[in-house]
């Protein structure tokens, strides 16, 4: 069989009904059922497949498309796993949103178009407007949302809304997948209206994550983890799965297994060490992961590149350069020589911390994807991490993104 590359198809449907070269995640699902937490967050750099997996739990659980997914997981991992697990396969109400088009440069700008997002969500659960099932006063604040005719109020409360319809309707707690749930916050940090998108997201995500008993369970992604103070407050049912946390560390990204299969599979078996040159070196709570998007964009065109470099979303970067100082320059190029720098990881910081903050900068090196740490030891206020730039292809933006704008 001649194998399409799924380069930009993030739908899970798509990639399965359209024979693109799928690597196989659905052992995901089996960790899921057998024990997750209220709320996991799991946080990876832009372009690792964070869309492509939350389609891929959607299209599993979902009551709605119980249909559509009969067939997309025959041979997979959670099908190999038995009937046990195939059982909970369509049986829920789900909810998948992506906040991943929200790149507005001021926050009335962003408002607007939140309320336009928030009446397509509810357009798309219309049924809900004449459930008899769902309490008559939601659905006069459904349809009020739907055409745009609520405040700012009501619509920090909208995600809450939703789900408490949904929960009514289908008489089951709701699965609540949220990709790039931190989109609209990079793009508040960046252009300077940090503090009003916090406080609207802080509601917007705490009235429905926090003891809520509409929920069975959310998975978020993105791709900071916004302090816990800023954003999560009060939230104690939240497990964060980062870079640096063994968790669902090969849930995203490539293994090198899977990458070796992957080469064997397309003939290319020849390309491997090229391939850990420039696309491995990325270390997910310890396990070795290479660059997904680079992966398959090299077996697309067949010849190594700087494909992830190519790509958008290099603000955050340009933003942090914004802040660099006479230490850290020298910091810089001692990591493209291939030396080794030292910071203190701290997961929580904020924007704000960047300025100021050396460990900050590296923190968001680090969690972008920029960086490496290839040890690490527990201590006061942190995790003391070496530092080092993970790959060729990354060698190569520092020498674009960094050194050329010093």
């Amino acid at each position: 069989m001649k194998w399409q590359m799924p380069i930009g198809v993030d739908n899970f449907f798509d990639i399965q009904s359209k024979h693109y070269y799928f690597v196989d995640k659905t052992d995901f699902i089996r960790q899921l059922i057998d024990g997750h937490s209220a709320v996991t967050l799991i946080t990876r750099p832009r372009r690792f497949g964070k869309t492509l997996t939350l389609s891929m739990l959607e299209y599993f659980f979902s009551i709605e498309k119980e249909v559509q997914s009969r067939r997309l997981f025959d041979g997979l991992a959670i099908d190999r796993a038995g009937a046990d697990y195939m059982a909970h396969r369509g049986q829920y109400p789900v909810l998948f949103l992506s906040l991943k088009d929200l790149k507005d440069l001021t926050w009335p700008q962003m408002l607007q178009s939140l309320s336009s997002w928030i009446s397509y969500w509810f357009i798309d659960h219309d049924y809900l407007a004449d459930s008899p099932s769902v309490n008559p006063d939601l659905r006069k604040r459904f349809l009020a949302l739907k055409q745009q005719a609520s405040g700012q109020n009501e619509m920090q409360l909208a995600l809450a809304l939703l789900v408490k319809m949904m929960h009514q309707h289908f008489g089951k707690p709701v699965i609540l997948l949220i990709d790039e749930y931190d989109a609209p916050i990079q793009q508040a940090g960046e252009h300077g209206f940090y503090t009003e998108c916090i406080a609207f997201m802080k509601q917007f995500l705490g009235s429905v994550l926090k003891g809520n008993r509409d929920l069975d369970f959310a998975v978020l992604t993105g791709v900071l983890r916004v302090a816990k103070e800023s954003i999560f407050s009060d939230l104690n049912n939240l497990d964060v799965c980062s870079v640096m946390d063994a968790a669902y560390r090969e849930v995203i990204g490539f293994t090198p297994q899977e990458v070796a299969l992957m080469a064997e599979d397309l003939t290319m078996t020849e390309a491997l060490p090229d391939l850990k040159k420039w696309y491995d070196g990325y270390l997910f709570g310890g396990a070795e992961i290479y660059n997904p998007w680079s992966i398959i964009n090299f077996f697309r065109h067949g010849e190594v590149g700087d494909y992830w470099v190519n790509t958008s979303g290099n603000g955050i970067i340009r933003e942090m350069l914004r802040h660099v100082t006479a230490d850290t320059e020298g910091d810089l190029l001692a990591l493209l020589q291939g030396r080794q720098v030292t910071a203190l990881i701290r997961e929580g910081v904020i924007y704000e911390d960047i300025g100021h903050d050396t460990d900050a900068l590296y923190t968001m090196l680090l969690t972008t994807g920029y960086l490496t740490a290839v040890s690490r030891r527990r201590g006061i206020g942190g995790i003391r991490c070496e530092l080092v730039i993970p790959n060729r292809e990354v060698q190569d933006i520092y020498r674009f993104e960094i050194l050329d704008k010093m």
